[in-house]
C-alpha cells in the first residue's frame, strides 16, 4: 500500500504521519523537535526518517507524495536550500523521487484548522507568524521575529513600571498581581529576578512555569485597560493587526482565521478579547474565529 507523507515540523516537537490512499486511518509518530534555521537539514531529515521508521515498525514504507511543513521555511530560497538533500535521502531510504513540496508549519496548522477559503492563522509563540490561502489557493507567508517571546516582552514592560514610565503614570493592577505570585515586595525585586544573573546572588530566577502563570493575568487586564497590560499586549496587537491586514489585502477579503500557538491554545477563554482586537485592528468585521482543536499534523496530509 502507498502512503502519503506529510510533516509538521516544530522546534518543540516534530509530528510525522502517513495517510494510506486506500482511505483508512491517519497514523501518526512524534520525535524530538529541530529548527531547520538551528539544527540544519541533515538533522531535520535524520529526526524525520526517526518518525517514519517508528511508523513502518520494520515493513517497507511506499511514498506517494510528501509535504514538509517545517519551522524555518520562512522565505522562498529557504524550500530551494532544503529541497535537494531531502529529494536524494527520499530516494535512498524508501525509494521515494515523485513530488513533494515545502512550506512554513503555520500552513499545517490552517489546513487543519479550516478548509474555508480565503483562510488565515495567526500563531503566537517566539515572535508570531501569520499566513493565508487565498480562494486560488495561493499562498502568502508573514513572520515578524521583532516581537519577541510574550515573556520575554513582559520586561520591557516590569522596567517602564518600576521606573514610573507607564502610560498616563496610572498605577498597576497587574503589576501587583505578578509581584503576588513572584513573592517580590517591589518592581525592582520583580525586576532582578527577571534579569537575575550570577552577580545578584539576592535574585533566584523565575520559574518558567510560573511565568506562565502571568500570561491569563496579561489578558485578563488588557481587556481591563491596565496600563502595564496595554504596554505588554498593545505592541502584539497593532503589529498583528497590520500583518493581518495585509494579509487580508492579498486575500481579496475576510474568512476563517485559525488562532494557534500556545498563547491561544492554552487560554481560549482568556484571551478572546486580545483576539477580537487584533481583527478590529486589522479590519476584520465578519470573520470566523477557530481555535485549532486537532493536531497541526493532519493538515500536512490533507490532499
Amino acid at each position: 500500500m502507498k502512503y502519503f507523507l506529510g510533516v509538521d515540523g516544530g522546534g518543540t516537537k516534530i509530528a510525522v504521519a502517513l495517510r494510506p490512499e486506500d482511505g483508512g486511518a491517519v497514523r501518526v509518530a512524534r520525535v524530538p523537535g529541530a529548527n531547520l534555521e538551528v539544527k540544519g537539514v541533515e538533522a531535520v531529515y535524520a529526526l524525520i526518517k526517526r518518525g517514519v521508521r517508528k511508523l513502518a515498525r520494520g515493513r517497507k514504507i511506499e511514498l506517494s507524495g510528501a509535504r514538509f511543513c517545517l519551522c524555518g521555511i520562512d522565505f522562498p530560497r529557504d524550500a530551494e536550500m532544503a529541497e535537494p538533500y531531502f529529494r536524494e535521502h527520499l530516494k535512498r531510504d524508501f525509494g521515494y523521487a515523485g513530488p513533494m513540496s515545502f512550506e512554513n508549519d503555520a500552513f499545517a496548522a490552517l489546513r487543519a484548522g479550516t478548509s474555508a477559503r480565503p483562510g488565515f492563522i495567526i500563531s503566537l509563540g517566539t515572535g508570531f507568524t501569520i499566513a493565508a490561502i487565498d480562494a486560488r489557493g495561493r499562498e502568502r507567508l508573514v513572520c515578524d521575529y521583532q516581537v519577541k517571546n510574550l515573556l520575554n516582552t513582559m520586561v520591557l514592560g516590569v522596567s517602564s513600571a518600576a521606573h514610573g514610565l507607564l502610560p498616563g503614570n496610572k498605577p498597576s493592577r497587574l503589576l501587583g498581581e505578578i509581584m503576588r505570585l513572584a513573592r517580590c515586595r517591589t518592581p525592582y525585586d520583580l525586576l532582578a529576578r527577571l534579569w537575575a544573573v550570577d552577580f545578584r546572588k539576592y535574585a533566584r530566577p523565575l520559574p518558567q512555569e510560573l511565568k506562565f502563570k502571568f500570561v491569563p493575568l496579561f489578558y485578563k487586564y488588557y481587556a481591563k485597560g491596565d496600563p502595564l497590560a496595554v504596554m505588554i499586549l498593545g505592541e502584539y496587537a497593532e503589529r498583528i493587526g497590520r500583518a493581518l491586514a495585509a494579509l487580508k489585502k492579498f486575500a481579496g477579503g475576510e474568512g476563517a482565521v485559525v488562532f494557534s500557538g500556545s498563547f491561544f491554545i492554552k487560554y481560549p477563554r482568556e484571551s478572546a478579547f486580545f483576539r477580537r482586537e487584533i481583527l478590529r485592528r486589522a479590519g476584520f468585521r465578519r470573520a470566523r474565529q477557530v481555535t485549532l482543536e486537532k493536531e497541526p499534523v493532519h493538515g500536512a496530509v490533507l490532499p
